[in-house]
């Protein structure tokens, strides 16, 4: 009995010294977690916009989007297979860049309740700033679901960033630079064709929501229209500074500017763009205004005005068009 205890003694120890050693030399790789990747054996950390770190074992591959901005830069990231589910936008062109077959390609729309985000089983979920309400975040996260939370960019350098950290998070980091390049490439030809748009010759825009001016110096649309070259109306210091306090028609005729541009989005089903249009025009105190005189009353879709992704390039390039169309 006592021979038998020490042979037990012996493989005992010798079981523990061959496990110190596989810790101890390369020849003993780490085990691999199902589905995970080469390259990726011990997963990767990410910290998200709101600052909160996570770790992931691999690169997602059932990654459900809920907003339209994360839908686009998905798309250019990683693999249609990889996307579970777009956000509810997706099938809207008046507010999304995703192409019909895209949408096509992905069946499920994800929507902002724990319960039903629970259901479709994704190993990454994206959501906006204000897209999931903090009881259901916290209740994801409990039950063991990452959720990365991107912020809605207030300007071009934080898309920029939106996308970089978006490819980190999804194990694109190399996609994600190519997407930032091409971002960049297309911005110079774009400046090379504005050059004779001189700060002096810049033409002045106002852009309208159903309610009123939109565009303060803190929103996204002021930086599209500063590199399309296009001057700000609602950017005057006694007018409106981050889109709660709303242009007065006087303000409006007092800034006179050379174009108005009105929203398309018929988001409720119940605002009118044709209607809302032929009240700005038709209204008295507009008659004088330059944009109404000269008929640069335009419309240009919404996606564009209230783009958050790498298709921010595109709206510069689609307000600069509207406002100088001789220089393409």
């Amino acid at each position: 009995m006592k021979l038998w205890k020490r042979i037990k003694s012996k493989q005992f120890i010798g079981l523990v010294s061959l496990f110190l050693a596989c810790l101890l030399l390369t020849g003993c790789p780490a085990r691999q977690l199902p589905g995970q990747t080469a390259g990726l054996q011990s997963g990767y950390t990410v910290t998200d916009d709101s600052g909160y770190t996570m770790m992931l074992p691999a690169k997602p591959k059932r990654i459900a989007s809920l907003s339209y901005g994360t839908d686009e830069i998905l798309v250019e990231l990683v693999a249609m297979d990889r996307i579970l589910a777009f956000s509810r936008w997706a099938d809207d062109p008046e507010i999304t860049f995703i192409t019909t077959g895209q949408a096509a390609q992905v069946k499920s729309r994800a929507v902002p309740y724990a319960e039903a985000l629970i259901a479709l089983r994704p190993d990454l979920i994206v959501a906006a700033s204000a897209t999931l309400r903090p009881e259901a975040l916290q209740t994801l996260r409990e039950v063991g679901i990452p959720v990365y939370i991107s912020k809605n960019p207030r300007n071009l350098a934080e898309v920029k960033q939106k996308v970089k950290n978006l490819a980190r998070a999804v194990g694109e980091e190399d996609n994600g630079q190519h997407l930032l390049e091409r971002m960049e490439e297309a911005l110079q030809r774009l400046e090379e064709k504005l050059a004779p748009v001189t700060p002096d010759k810049r033409k002045c825009c106002l852009a309208f929501d159903f309610i009123g001016v939109i565009g303060s110096k803190n929103n996204l649309l002021a930086d599209i229209f500063n590199y399309a070259h296009i001057k700000n109306g609602a950017l005057r210091e006694d007018s409106i500074d981050q889109g709660e306090n709303r242009l007065s028609k006087e303000q409006i005729v007092a800034i006179n500017p050379d174009i108005f541009m009105l929203p398309t989005w018929n988001y409720d089903g119940h605002s009118g763009v044709d209607a809302y249009r032929r009240q700005i025009v038709t209204d008295p105190a507009f008659q004088h205004v330059a944009a109404v005189r000269n008929n640069q009353v335009k419309l240009v879709s919404d996606r564009y005005r209230y783009v958050t992704s790498q298709h921010v390039v595109e709206s510069i390039e689609v307000f600069a068009r509207t406002a100088y169309p001789e220089l393409f």
